[in-house]
C-alpha cells in the first residue's frame, strides 16, 4: 500500500482498519515551502466529515431532552420564509434553505437565511446545503449555553481523549491546503490561487465544517459511535436511516450499501472517512492538496476492495482555450428543479450555479469541459451536464 500511495504522488495520510488489523501510512508534507513533514500527530481540515460530530452532538441534546427534531428553527431563528422547516429538516438536508457559500456572501448565516428564499417546499427534495449545518451548530450554542469548540470537546473529544480533534489546530500540526495551479503545473498555497483566494470570509463559520483532526482520531469516532458510545443504539440506528427524500443520506451520514460516513472538501484539502456497519473495517483518507477527484474515489475504492489499481491522474490535463471558443450564457438544466448555471469567460471559463461559488470549466477535449474540483463535465456538443456518471440535457435560456 505504501508503495503504491507512493507511485502515485499521494501527499497526506490514510488510516485503515479491517478484522482489527490497523495500517496508517503518512507520506508528503503538512506545508510544501517548509517540507515538514505529514505524520500521525497532523491536524487535518475534515471540511464535510465535520457535518457527522454537528449531527451527533445535535442528538446528544436530543437524548438529554434538551432539543426535537420536531422543533422548528423560528425558535432561535427569524426566518420568514422558512417557518416550517424542522430540526430534522436541517439533519437531513431537506430543508430548502438555499447555499451561503456564494460569491457574494458578506453577512452573517443568519442574516442571509432570514433574507433567503426557499429552493423547494421543506420535505418535497433532498437538496445538499451547508447552511443546514451552519445553523445547527447555532441551535447547538444557544441551547447548551456553550460555544461549538466547549461542546465538541466536551460531549466529543474528552470523552474519548481525542487530543488533536478541534476547531482550533495547533499550527506545528496543521496540514496546510495546497491548490494546483493547472495553468501553471504547480501547487501554490490556497490563499494563493487566482480562483479560490476569497475563502476567508467564510473562516469563521462552522458547523458545516470547520474542525481539524488526525486521521486515527477520525477513525475512533466512527468506532465510538457505532458502538453506541455517544448516544444510545437506539439513537444510532435512527441516525443511519434514510429519508424518503434520498436513499444516499441520513441525519448528517452518507450511506453507500454497508459503509455509513462522509465526504469532505475545501480550499486546497479533501477527506473520506467510512466504517462498515457489519464487520466495523475503517477507512479515513485525508488529503492537504487539491487533487482530481476521480484519483481520490480510486484510492479509497482499492483501500476498500472495490477496485485493484488506481488509474486516474492526480491531475487532469487541460487544453489552452482559443479565442474561437466561447460558451457563454445561462443555461436550464432537465432536472426537478429546473437548475439554472452560469458560464463566462475570465482567463478561463468560469461556471456558476445559483447559490454557489465560481468554478473554472476547462477544455480537456474538442467540445468537452471539467468542472475544476469535480467529478462534473460539460458535453457542449451533446448539450449534456454529466455528473459523477449521471447525464442531464441542458439548453440555453439567454
Amino acid at each position: 500500500m505504501r508503495d503504491l500511495l507512493k507511485n502515485i504522488s499521494f501527499n497526506g495520510a490514510v488510516y485503515y482498519e479491517k478484522h482489527g488489523q490497523i495500517q496508517q501510512y503518512y507520506l508528503g508534507y503538512q506545508d510544501i515551502s517548509e517540507q515538514h513533514p505529514i505524520s500521525e500527530s497532523s491536524q487535518f481540515n475534515l471540511a464535510s466529515l465535520s457535518k457527522m460530530y454537528t449531527a451527533v452532538m445535535t442528538f446528544q441534546l436530543i437524548e438529554k431532552g434538551q432539543l426535537q427534531l420536531e422543533d422548528k428553527i423560528t425558535k432561535w431563528f427569524n426566518v420568514p420564509h422558512f417557518a416550517n422547516v424542522t430540526v430534522a429538516h436541517l439533519l437531513t438536508h431537506t430543508s430548502g434553505i438555499p447555499e451561503y457559500i456564494t460569491e457574494d456572501f458578506i453577512i452573517s448565516v443568519e442574516t442571509f437565511v432570514e433574507m433567503a428564499l426557499p429552493q423547494h417546499t421543506q420535505n418535497e427534495h433532498w437538496s445538499y446545503s451547508n447552511t443546514n449545518y451552519v445553523l445547527l451548530a447555532k441551535i447547538i450554542e444557544k441551547v447548551s449555553g456553550s460555544s461549538y469548540e466547549t461542546c465538541l470537546q466536551q460531549y466529543i473529544a474528552r470523552p474519548l481523549n481525542l487530543t488533536s480533534t478541534t476547531t482550533q489546530p495547533k499550527k506545528q500540526y496543521e496540514a496546510q491546503g495546497h491548490m494546483y495551479d493547472y495553468e501553471e503545473q504547480r501547487y501554490k498555497k490556497a490563499n494563493n490561487d487566482p480562483y479560490f483566494n476569497k475563502s476567508e470570509k467564510f473562516n469563521n463559520v462552522y458547523g458545516d465544517g470547520g474542525i481539524y483532526a488526525t486521521v486515527a482520531e477520525v477513525a475512533m469516532f466512527l468506532k465510538a459511535f457505532l458502538q453506541g458510545q455517544y448516544i444510545s443504539k437506539e439513537s444510532m440506528k435512527s441516525m443511519l436511516t434514510s429519508t424518503e427524500a434520498a436513499e444516499h443520506y441520513s441525519y448528517g451520514f452518507i450511506i453507500q450499501d454497508d459503509w455509513v460516513g462522509h465526504t469532505g472538501g475545501w480550499f486546497g484539502c479533501s477527506a473520506q472517512a467510512f466504517i462498515h456497519t457489519s464487520t466495523k473495517d475503517i477507512v479515513v483518507l485525508a488529503t492537504n492538496q487539491e487533487v482530481f477527484p476521480q484519483y481520490e474515489q480510486e484510492i479509497m475504492n482499492y483501500i476498500m476492495g472495490i477496485q485493484y489499481s488506481v488509474d486516474a491522474p492526480k491531475h487532469i490535463e487541460i487544453l489552452s482555450l482559443s479565442n474561437e471558443d466561447d460558451i457563454t450564457g445561462q443555461y436550464e438544466l432537465a432536472d426537478e428543479l429546473n437548475t439554472r448555471f452560469t458560464i463566462i469567460k475570465d482567463r478561463q471559463f468560469m461556471i456558476s450555479f445559483e447559490h454557489q461559488l465560481s468554478v473554472p470549466l476547462y477544455i480537456i477535449d474538442e467540445s468537452y469541459y471539467w468542472v475544476r474540483n469535480t467529478m462534473s463535465y460539460v458535453d457542449v456538443e451533446n448539450q449534456l451536464f454529466i455528473d459523477e456518471g449521471v447525464e442531464l440535457p441542458y439548453q440555453k435560456v439567454n
